[in-house]
């Protein structure tokens, strides 16, 4: 048995440890301890309730929109506002935008030179010149550019509000938008996904059992239409078990069944439990690997179930809700038969493609309302002196959201629970490994360095650390965070 920690992995946004146990040629265990913590949702307690969406925005410097979606979501429904279709259309607009930035970067710049020399054979994928490498990280600023015309700037869209939006369309602006955007399916359609092909075909011999876990995943959905029913987004909320899909009612079924255990967090027991319920996360430090706590990741559960989140579980669910395949303008998408490193991957592409044929769809319709002269894209609310609000919706990386208590017009209570949490989740109260764990263990080593066999299976998933653990640093200090991290002074900003 030896032992191999990679500390910090690369590649990948904040700081992941990864400890494997490799016993022969396959990993017989793994770890995945999450060594940030930031406190965003202490952050907001106390604050007025309109400043959730820009500062829960800020815990991601790449899907700052869908953190910004989940917490306008979650306000209106706390504020008990709806808005009107413009300002969804135009919400939902933005969000489709930074998602083909996101993905892109992610397929590209993170997940992609694993697959390119040195690592990997397929000379488009190289860092820094391959022809894949560099003409995605081309698209991928023009799909940017496309987020800022409806979110105002880039990153940290400036624009989602409760009751809607607060940027106006017009004939010009949707030129911008629509020129860039095409210009981005273009490529998707011609290059990008022959590409993805080529490296799925390539490595599918290679990286038989690479990352596979059984087929038990979720998505939130997301893309809203008009009518803001959930069961009619784009991408379909759903929850999949050994392959089977046993629940779809978002709020009915869906929510009400999470549970978050910190059994082998750095946080305190009452830090666990229903997100709709408990406290902010309390930091309770312990040392490294002692009482079996070794990570600033919480461990969420659905129905007592590790599941997975992301491309491929929004692929999947999708698929069964829509005649068991997904067609795009570049092929047809159907679930593999079971979760592995390379269906992880190929779901992303074709994810891609699948939302960058709908957005022409969104884009017809936005041109009609232009030309029918609608201008209302906000609806005026008063803060209520008591109420509750849960925002659901899908980053890039998965599933998302974002729950909130106002009490005396003030934040009384925030939670998250962000893509990574799910997927990067150490073990639960029973011991059992979060998916990123379980993907690892058992995987078979084919290279000659184990710790790219391992890296790849955890890239595939893209983690997102800064965004699972949250803290603050700043010129006031609560005692707690004193406990933490000692007496340091704070940084002055």
């Amino acid at each position: 048995m030896v032992e191999i920690t990679i500390d910090p992995v690369t590649r990948i946004e904040g700081h992941l440890n990864i400890k494997v146990e490799l016993e022969g040629n396959k990993f017989a265990d793994a770890w995945a301890s999450h060594s940030l913590f930031r406190g965003f949702e202490e952050i907001l307690q106390g604050r007025d309730p309109r400043d959730a969406v820009y500062i829960a925005s800020r815990m991601c410097g790449v899907c700052y929109t869908s953190h910004g979606m989940a917490a306008a979501l979650a306000l209106d429904k706390a504020m008990r506002v709806t808005p009107p279709p413009l300002g969804t259309l135009l919400r939902v607009l933005t969000q489709y935008a930074e998602w083909l930035y996101d993905h892109l970067l992610i397929l590209f710049a993170l997940e992609g030179p694993d697959y390119g020399p040195p690592f990997g054979r397929l000379e488009e994928f190289a860092a820094l010149k391959g022809r894949g490498y560099l003409e995605a990280l081309q698209m991928s600023r023009l799909a940017r550019e496309a987020t800022a015309i409806w979110g105002g700037k880039m990153p940290h869209q400036s624009t989602f509000v409760p009751g809607g939006i607060t940027e106006f369309p017009d004939t010009a602006k949707f030129a911008k938008f629509t020129y860039r955007l095409l210009e981005v399916k273009k490529w998707i359609d011609n290059s990008m996904i022959p590409l993805m092909d080529k490296l799925h075909d390539s490595y599918k011999d290679e990286m038989t059992n690479s990352g596979e876990r059984e087929a038990n995943l979720l998505s939130f959905g997301v893309f809203e239409d008009q009518t803001l029913d959930p069961q009619k987004r784009l991408m379909k909320p759903g929850v999949i078990i050994n392959g089977n899909l046993v629940a779809t009612d978002l709020y009915g079924e869906i929510a009400p069944k999470i549970t978050e255990y910190v059994t082998h967090s750095w946080y305190s027991e009452d830090s666990a439990g229903d997100p709709n319920r408990t406290k902010a996360p309390t930091p309770q430090y312990t040392g490294i690997q002692k009482n079996g706590k070794y990570s600033w990741s919480k461990a969420p559960r659905w129905d007592n179930n590790v599941v997975e989140v992301g491309p491929l579980a929004r692929m999947w669910a999708t698929a069964l809700q829509s005649g068991g395949k997904i067609q795009t303008d570049t092929g047809t998408w159907s679930p593999p038969k079971k979760p592995d490193t390379l269906e992880r991957l190929h779901a992303r592409a074709y994810e891609t493609s699948y939302v960058a044929t709908k957005l022409i769809d969104k884009l017809y319709e936005l041109l009609d309302m232009i030309n029918r002269g609608e201008r209302e894209v906000f609806q005026p609310f008063s803060i209520p002196e008591n109420s509750e609000g849960m925002g659901l919706t899908e980053a890039a990386r998965g599933s998302l959201g974002h729950w909130i208590k106002v009490e005396n017009k003030k934040i009384a209570r925030y939670q998250v629970i962000t893509p990574t949490t799910w997927n990067g989740s150490p073990r639960d109260n029973q011991g059992r490994r979060g998916p990123i764990e379980e993907a690892l263990a058992n995987t078979i080593v084919k290279n000659t360095d184990p710790t790219l066999d391992a890296v790849r299976v955890v890239r595939a998933f893209d983690p997102c650390i800064a965004c699972a653990v949250h803290v603050y640093d700043g010129s006031k200090i609560s005692t707690k965070y004193l406990e933490v991290f000692g007496n340091t002074a704070p940084i002055q900003r």
